[in-house]
């Protein structure tokens, strides 16, 4: 069933498995539920991009937008898709129990796949959002990842899982236009954008950034942005963040020192950065996905 929410699903679904607390995967989160048989529970926006494929049992399952009600019949086989950023309500009834695995893919591998097929940030495109389709692809990847969870296989599957997850929802999914051949100055920004993420934990001025896309500061600063929707230190903000929530999810280093391995001058510019693109505190952050 549709989510957009990695919070404790309460009475609405029992979590039999966790990737990101059983397995330490970072590159995505994979959730298998055993759902009720009727629930009704508002879903606030998230960051991620959620694929939600059901592996047994059958639902009619309703989600309002606005003021109005669409309804779909899943069995086994049926997928939802849920954007980054999309608030909805969603109720379900049906015999027995259904199992489902949830697939969230961070809103940044999405937009870091949308710059590489067409030059522009996924936040620009009509990202894939949808109650209910019928992709056998889509399912086969999923059912995979939820064997490889419950398997406890290295991350390197689900990092490969996810890169061929993004291009496929994008490519299939997205109201999209055809990937096209990038341009002089989309090569460039995409140099840059390598850089900016391999280099994230270093004080990199724009001078750095422009460098690595072989232009000038002023002119580097209107080709980034026009192909991202974001100035080059915001989109550096962006990675620093993520990076950030893994370690935070992790739990191996103090909040001190994920400020400094993330690039952050002062712990206090991290919690700054931090609450301003997640909402929380760092400390909160790392309670609430650890619980």
């Amino acid at each position: 069933m549709p989510e957009a929410s990695t919070s404790d699903p309460g009475a609405a679904a029992r979590v039999r498995l966790c990737s990101r607390r059983d397995n330490g995967w970072s590159a995505l989160l994979v959730r298998l539920l055993d759902n009720a048989e009727e629930a009704e529970l508002d879903l606030p926006p998230g960051d991620e991009q959620v694929l939600v494929l059901v592996t047994a049992g059958t639902k009619t399952i309703e989600s309002r937008h606005g003021t109005r009600w669409w309804r779909a019949d899943y069995g086994p086989g049926s997928i939802g898709l849920t954007a980054p950023g999309h608030a909805t309500r969603i109720r379900w009834r049906g015999p027995g129990r259904t199992l489902t695995t949830h697939v969230h893919l961070p809103a940044a591998l999405m937009d870091r796949t949308a710059l590489d097929l067409w030059g522009t940030d996924a936040a620009r495109l009509a990202r894939p959002d949808a109650l209910s389709v019928e992709d056998p692809v889509l399912a086969s990847v999923a059912e995979a990842l939820g064997a490889a969870a419950l398997a406890g296989t290295d991350e390197l599957y689900a990092e490969s899982a996810a890169a061929f997850l993004a291009v496929h929802l994008l490519t299939r999914h997205a109201q999209a236009p055809p990937p096209r051949e990038p341009g002089r100055e989309e090569l460039r920004t995409r140099r840059a954008v390598r850089f900016i993420r391999d280099n994230h934990h270093l004080p990199l001025s724009l001078a750095d950034m422009a460098a690595a896309a072989e232009l000038s500061p002023f002119h580097f600063l209107r080709v980034f942005k026009t192909a991202t929707g974001q100035t080059p230190y915001r989109y550096l903000t962006r990675i620093r963040v993520e990076r950030a929530c893994r370690h935070l999810e992790r739990g191996e280093l103090s909040v001190t020192e994920i400020a400094q391995v993330c690039g952050f001058a002062t712990p206090s510019r991290f919690a700054s950065a931090f609450r301003t693109q997640i909402g929380l505190s760092p400390s909160a952050y790392r309670a609430t996905v650890r619980g």
